[in-house]
């Protein structure tokens, strides 16, 4: 199942009873099908289980929760081959117990034991559960028919539920057992369990299809069918078409889609018929060497930076072009078929909306553009293109679209230069591949993740340092309120006393603030002190003793703190500094927490005067969730999109990221409120759907209104 591991051996699968050479090879060969369809699904669902922790740990604001799923994404990561040949490993022991019956029965004679339920095995169970029978109903049909042949081969009755080695509850039990050994959190475990869901047995219709018919082929139950046969007398002028009508139907779910957009199509392009009835049809082989053709030139040059992408009659008339020049002198025009000329014009328009939301400057189109002709090829050699989400092409285009929008873009920031060269090497790829290879993609996701988690980092940076440095300005705000009113209500003191209590001793305060809080232990004994300064109280003894110690909290020396005591309580001598030296020492001395990351000065917030529509936006703030996208209007027009990682109502300060973690525009809620109720700002919520979808919903919502508006013309 992985290159470093080693999968089961297939050799030593049989039936448990003795069973024909022809058995024996038609249950290996059914085997080694199976494990052949499970591997890349299995490889994909971990991967879909490691973007849904991640994100899990994106949206968390508790720190031990994201530890938690990326301690669970290395499990994964580690031990997701073993996983994966475990998985193989069962579902190979099926098939070596295919027809065997299981020996052990429950005994009457046995007292039956009560247990308490344990909470997360019950939901683990259910989900389990839950998973086999809407695989069950999905396949109700094929799982049925391939019971039966399954059973010939076995000498059994028909075979059902877990008694069928690849069913979906046979594929559950070997799930469950491969999970068994994974240390992964029981959230985690069924978070594995809905991936496996969605990428295996979400699929696994079309593989029992497969299954079916390979036995078929081979001559087992070839006359079976588990719905009759109904006769149904057509017309004369219906029966000619009856063949090509039943291959049709066969292909329908596949092309659903693309019939759809075709009919959408139909209102809007008049094909030309006299010119193709003039014209001759390009052979199958023709437009692949045309279209191979049209993908070399599209790699030619050294920069990415060098193919736009083309509309629908420039990609049409560029596929005729070279259909043409490999014909010889005087031969008729090449022509395509109504099926290609429509899937030329919606892959056409289907760039075009992927266009849309791309950068347009820095090559992220140019990328794209390069990548035409051959998802152009792609989707004319395989109709599921238009369908089928997990179809190579698509993924390769939703994974490219996502890597241009925050890593191309020049208004984000200088382009990664490893994307960028591994997009270089992708557009080479293509340009010399017959069809697009799954592992180009994987290999663009697996650094988009390593971006993404220093992105994270970079934000997590980002916010701990505003949160340190609001807690501390808001502790000295308030040790200085406090300062100034014990001041206030007393006289004044001068000269070395006032700068000690006005920054120093404010600072002790602050810290201590910060530590334990206004009912905290040693933030009352220092506000005692204070007290006893002003009052010119205490023993002078004790009272020196604990203002040397609260300096010395603040990092300042044993003998610089005795310096500046001795300056507060005894008279000017020879021997010690004057109190004009210490009074400017204590000035220059930096404030608390000043010179590192929390400690730099924040620049004050001067809110702007607030409507009552953006008074209401500012209030609503209290209730906004930390990570909340927000999209801006550039200058030019443009959206530009910003995360507000945090924020503080108290304080009105607020922090903007953008997609790489880095802090932007420096803004406080107030002036955030009013560009909002002004409209030049709006919360935005982040498409979770792919691009390569939303672009074909663009492409039919187009054509509707293209539609409507033609016929009330009309």
């Amino acid at each position: 199942m992985s290159p470093g591991t080693s999968p089961p051996d297939e050799r030593t699968v049989s039936p448990t009873v003795p069973a024909s050479p022809r058995v024996e090879r038609e249950v290996q060969q059914g085997l080694s099908l199976c494990l052949a369809w499970l591997d890349a699904p299995l490889r994909e669902a971990l991967r879909d289980t490691d973007r849904r922790l991640f994100a899990i740990a994106d949206a968390s604001r508790n720190h031990l929760d994201q530890q938690h799923c990326f301690e669970s994404r290395a499990i994964l990561e580690r031990e997701g081959p073993a996983f994966r040949n475990r998985f193989a490993a069962g579902v190979a022991e099926r098939f070596r117990r295919l027809g065997a019956h299981s020996g052990v029965h429950p005994s009457h004679d046995d007292h039956p034991s009560l247990s308490l339920l344990d909470a997360s095995e019950q939901e683990q169970a259910a989900t389990l559960s839950s998973m086999a029978s809407r695989a069950e109903s999905r396949s109700a049909g094929s799982l049925f028919e391939l019971g039966y042949r399954m059973a010939v081969l076995a000498g059994a009755a028909p075979l059902e539920g877990a008694a069928l080695p690849f069913g979906p509850r046979a594929l559950v039990a070997a799930l469950e057992d491969a999970a068994r050994a994974l240390t992964l959190p029981a959230a985690h475990r069924i978070i594995l369990y809905q991936a496996i869901d969605a990428q295996v047995l979400a699929h696994s219709e079309t593989f029992y299809e497969a299954l079916n018919g390979h036995y078929l082929s081979h001559g087992i139950l070839p006359g079976f069918r588990i719905y009759p046969t109904v006769r149904v007398v057509q017309p004369p002028a219906l029966r000619a078409t009856g063949e090509a009508s039943s291959d049709t139907h066969r292909a329908h779910d596949a092309t659903s889609v693309l019939e759809g957009l075709r009919t959408l199509l139909a209102d809007h392009v008049e094909h030309d018929h006299g010119t193709r009835i003039r014209a001759r049809l390009a052979t199958s082989a023709e437009w692949q060497a045309a279209l191979h053709a049209l993908q070399g030139k599209a790699m030619q040059g050294s920069q990415v930076e060098r193919r736009d992408i083309l509309d629908a009659r420039s990609l049409h008339d560029e596929l005729l072009a070279a259909i043409d020049r490999t014909r010889p002198a005087g031969a008729p025009p090449a022509s395509l078929t109504e099926l290609q000329d429509d899937t030329v014009t919606l892959v056409a328009l289907l760039f075009d909306n992927l266009a849309r939301e791309l950068p347009r400057q820095g090559p992220a189109l140019a990328v794209l553009g390069s990548l035409q002709w051959s998802v152009l090829r792609s989707a004319m050699d395989d109709r599921r293109f238009f369908d089928d989400p997990t179809h190579p092409a698509r993924q390769l285009l939703d994974t490219v679209s996502r890597a241009a929008q925050p890593w191309l873009d020049p208004a984000e920031g200088e382009a990664d230069e490893a994307l960028s060269a591994r997009l270089e090497r992708l557009v080479t790829d293509a340009g010399q591949a017959q069809t697009i290879d799954p592992a180009w993609r994987e290999d663009i996701e697996q650094h988009l993740a390593q971006l993404t988690r220093k992105a994270h980092v970079a934000e997590r940076r980002q916010i701990e340092a505003m949160e340190g440095r609001d807690r501390l300005e808001r502790a000295r705000q308030h040790a200085t309120e406090l300062m100034a009113e014990r001041m206030t209500e007393r006289n004044e003191p001068r000269g070395v006393l006032r700068i000690l209590l006005e920054r120093t001793w404010t600072d002790v305060l602050a810290l201590h603030l910060l530590r334990g809080g206004e009912t905290g232990e040693s933030f009352l004994h220092c506000l005692g002190i204070t007290e006893q300064l002003l009052a010119k109280q205490g023993d002078p003894q004790r009272l020196r003793h604990d203002i040397e110690r609260g300096l010395e909290h603040l990092g300042m020396s044993t003998s610089e703190a005795a310096q500046v005591v001795a300056g507060v309580f005894d008279a000017p001598g020879q021997e010690t500094p004057s109190q004009m030296d210490i009074a400017m020492r204590l000035k220059q001395r930096p404030r608390l927490g000043e010179g590192t990351a929390h400690g730099e000065p924040l620049p004050p917030v001067q809110p702007v005067p607030l409507d009552p529509a953006s008074q209401a936006i500012y209030e609503g703030f209290a209730r906004t969730r930390f990570g909340t996208w927000f999209e801006f209007r550039r200058p030019d027009g443009r959206p530009v999109r910003r995360k507000l990682a945090w924020f503080s109502p108290p304080t009105a300060r607020c922090l903007l990221v953008d997609s790489r973690g880095v802090r932007v525009d420096d803004m406080d809620l107030t002036r955030l409120a009013t560009q909002i109720a002004r409209g030049d700002a709006r919360e935005w919520n982040e498409h979770r759907t792919p691009p390569v979808d939303r672009a074909w919903r663009a492409v039919a919502r187009h054509l509707r209104r293209d539609g409507a508006h033609s016929a009330g013309h009309a």
